[in-house]
């Protein structure tokens, strides 16, 4: 049976029709779980919440991220960007993630992707045959609200990086991209194994200084590795 969008109900001796809460629940969280899908989030984080974080929930880092992510529309951080970096498994993804999903419960455009397949399009639409697809992806990255580009600076993350004649063209074509991104008032939130120094030593004290000027640096040193691999062998202790 299908929820009927108006329900009755008698206001002051008459019979009105108001909205069915119950629709508009349903409503929003198939909207929700259609912008979910069209985000480029991995199917993989959409259940995982800032509740399931299992680092220090106190923490200042935490706390900033979240705070973020509940005030996304506060023109206090209508030019803020986050650089979440630190160690592997500390889940630094999928707090970022957390703020792209609560960026589509507030209505807003969100997207993520991966920082090596988003240098890669920005070299191939350098070469001589223009790819429409490309570039209206990388357009369309502009006109977002909410970017995520998980794993920055990570030369081993970029096929085409050990090419030395690439490099670069890849610092200036991240730096072109970012600033752009900046102009636009696209919030960014950049996830990274690597802190400011390795920018400014593998990349260039330009990028470096763009994204000290303008992102707040969170540093996450808490590790979940080793819990992920209890979990992963405890599914098969029970195999003989």
């Amino acid at each position: 049976m299908s929820i009927k969008e108006f329900i009755l109900k008698e206001i002051d001796g008459e019979m009105c029709a108001i909205p069915n809460p119950v629709f508009e629940k349903e409503k929003a969280q198939k909207s929700y779980d259609l912008f979910l899908k069209k985000s480029g989030i991995p199917s993989f984080y959409w259940n995982i919440d800032f509740k399931d974080y299992q680092g220090n929930k106190e923490s200042k880092q935490f706390k900033s991220v979240e705070y973020y992510a509940q005030n996304l529309k506060n023109p206090l951080l209508a030019h803020a960007h986050l650089y979440l970096h630190g160690l592997n498994s500390s889940q630094k993804t999928a707090l970022a993630i957390n703020v792209l999903k609560e960026g589509i419960r507030q209505k807003l455009k969100v997207h993520f992707t991966l920082a090596g397949t988003l240098i890669t399009k920005l070299m191939k639409v350098q070469g001589f045959k223009e790819d429409l697809e490309i570039s209206n992806h990388l357009e369309m990255l502009k006109t977002c609200d909410v970017i995520c580009i998980d794993d920055a600076f990570d030369p081993d993350k970029s096929l085409m990086w050990k090419k030395s004649d690439n490099k670069n063209m890849i610092v200036s074509e991240w730096d072109t991209f970012l600033r752009e991104l900046i102009s636009s008032n696209t919030k960014i939130i950049l996830t990274s194994n690597f802190n400011l120094e390795i920018i400014d030593q593998y990349y260039s004290k330009s990028i470096h200084e763009l994204v000290e000027r303008n992102f707040a640096v969170l540093e996450f040193t808490e590790s979940i590795k080793a819990h992920r691999k209890s979990m992963v062998t405890d599914i098969f202790k029970h195999i003989k």
